[in-house]
């Protein structure tokens, strides 16, 4: 036996303990953290807006308060369901369920940052009993390893952090959960209702996100290397079945095809592979710790690639003293889906595995592994030696819980992106008097970042916005600008921006943090003529 009865009962009643902590941990700050670009974009598009009729009607050179930027985050009167279908449609890249869930809060109790985020969190705490069930499916003799599993899963950083943005992402891995805890029913007890289940499973994880494929695609090799061709074939046609069902959407995808690969360029773009070497380590390492420290820090250059070869003994391992369907699946969905999207990059130059979110049909079982491992630790260690497991395991969960705690506490994080630097931006313009002119000009971002920090700036605070052509052209009224009576400051400027200014302007960047030169905010000092 792993534990005596005293110990199990102890175990259980800290699980429960650091559950209840991670339920109130989700549903805490709501509205605090920063609500960045592609926030911005979640309340556009439920309240029915395009991108683009939003920068036509913003890019024009008025003078606009960052109130008037906001109004585009709330629902418009004549919003309607065919509206925000139609800006939904804009976006293909994004399956439209959580989006729909949104447009009915945002009708039913008004859109908000807490509302939006709160349908995420709803989710996050979805997925806890949803794991632990998994953790069962697949140990049914280890009820403790479930247990330890769903803590781990609980107080979790990257966990957290996405069970509080206003997207899709926690929805997703309710709905992948779902789809592998339905293909376990289905494999165990083949018949076609468990496999009409597969089907709507993954019919759901799909409507979270097209990347269901790579989930899918660890599912597959699962079931090649664990099932006989008879359960291949069932599979086949449970997985056809999913694409029949999520077909309204591959029709949506079909139809706007070219719109699907201008708005996902950006992966195609490629990134110096040492960042991402870095990256894949802190994707691993944020499931068990995360303060948000900087890629050039001590700590990221040593924990992570630790946490990935620790990773990497442990799946081999446990793969060798535990070959039993249950773990091999887990170490499928725990390995293919990094090795497609890193394998991906690699041959195609593309940047898309530098983006955490796309590899949670890996991540959310990461726990579930280190569970496996304790529970292998701890029937192999000699009794007087299984403290310094436990330790360790306490250890473990401890730091997942001072990072939950830290990442509440703070009103930016890594997942914010271009947005990150925006709290730092809005303190220091609204101490400035009298009210200073923000200017910015268009841009892949600037759109939805320029609304993402009128969230935090005075109301009043007024705000110029113009086309990037009107200043190659020669046409942004400097002399306005320089008429205005207080100081002006340019808003995350492309470095072209520079070339652009008057004679005698000074560029006069401020520091986000001390030694800081990214021109994330710039006063430009135009001098008379």
């Amino acid at each position: 036996m792993w534990f005596n009865v005293a110990a199990r009962t102890w175990l259980r009643w800290l699980a429960i303990a650091l559950l209840g902590l991670a339920i109130g941990f989700r549903f805490s700050h709501l509205g605090y953290k920063v609500y960045w670009h592609d926030e911005v974009f979640t309340s556009l598009r439920v309240a029915g807006y395009f991108g683009q009729e939003v920068s036509d009607r913003l890019f024009t050179g008025e003078i606009f308060s960052a109130t008037d930027l906001l109004q585009y985050q709330q629902l418009p009167p004549d919003v309607s369901l065919a509206k925000t279908w139609a800006s939904l449609v804009d976006h293909p890249e994004h399956p439209p369920a959580y989006y729909l869930l949104a447009y009915g809060w945002g009708r039913l109790l008004g859109a908000s940052v807490t509302g939006y985020r709160g349908i995420a969190a709803l989710f996050g705490v979805l997925a806890l009993p949803l794991v632990f069930i998994l953790g069962r499916r697949l140990f049914p003799g280890r009820p403790v390893l479930a247990w330890v599993g769903l803590v781990l899963f609980a107080v979790s950083p990257v966990q957290l952090i996405y069970s509080q943005e206003a997207r899709e992402y926690s929805f997703w891995v309710v709905g992948m959960l779902v789809a592998t805890l339905t293909l376990l029913r289905a494999v165990r007890h083949p018949n076609r209702s468990t496999w009409l289940g597969y089907s709507v499973g993954l019919t759901l994880s799909l409507y979270g996100s097209l990347v269901t494929v790579l989930l899918g695609l660890s599912h597959l090799i699962f079931v090649v290397l664990t099932q006989k061709p008879r359960q291949w074939l069932n599979f086949a046609l449970a997985s056809s079945g999913a694409l029949v069902l999520f077909s309204p959407w591959l029709w949506v995808l079909g139809q706007n095809w070219h719109r699907f690969q201008t708005v996902t360029a950006w992966t195609q773009k490629s990134s110096p592979m040492g960042i991402l070497a870095k990256l894949w380590g802190l994707h691993y390492s944020a499931t068990l710790v995360d303060f948000n420290l900087p890629l050039n820090h001590p700590f990221t250059m040593l924990v992570p690639p630790l946490v990935i070869l620790g990773l990497l003994g442990i799946s081999v391992a446990l793969l060798r003293s535990h070959a039993d369907p249950g773990m091999v699946l887990l170490l499928c969905m725990s390995w293919v889906p990094p090795l497609a999207i890193i394998g991906n990059d690699l041959l195609r130059g593309g940047q898309i595995s530098g983006t955490t979110r796309y590899f949670l049909p890996s991540l959310m079982v990461v726990p579930l592994v280190i569970a496996a491992a304790f529970h292998q630790g701890w029937r192999q260690t000699l009794p007087r030696r299984r403290w310094l497991l436990a330790g360790c395991l306490g250890l473990v969960m401890l730091l997942g819980v001072a990072s939950c705690g830290r990442y509440l506490q703070s009103p930016t994080w890594w997942n914010k992106g271009a947005s990150y630097h925006n709290p730092t931006i809005a303190q220091t313009l609204n101490q400035i008097t009298p009210l200073p002119l923000l200017v910015v000009f268009s841009g892949d971002t600037a759109l939805g970042n320029a609304i993402s920090l009128s969230y935090r700036l005075r109301p009043e605070t007024p705000m110029r916005l113009f086309l990037q052509d009107e200043l190659t052209a020669g046409q942004v009224p400097w002399e306005e600008l320089r008429a205005w009576p207080g100081a002006v400051f340019l808003y995350q400027p492309a470095p072209v921006v520079r070339e652009y200014l008057p004679a005698g302007a000074q560029w006069v960047t401020i520091p986000m943090f001390p030694g800081d030169e990214s021109d994330q905010l710039v006063e430009v000092r135009l001098a008379n003529p």
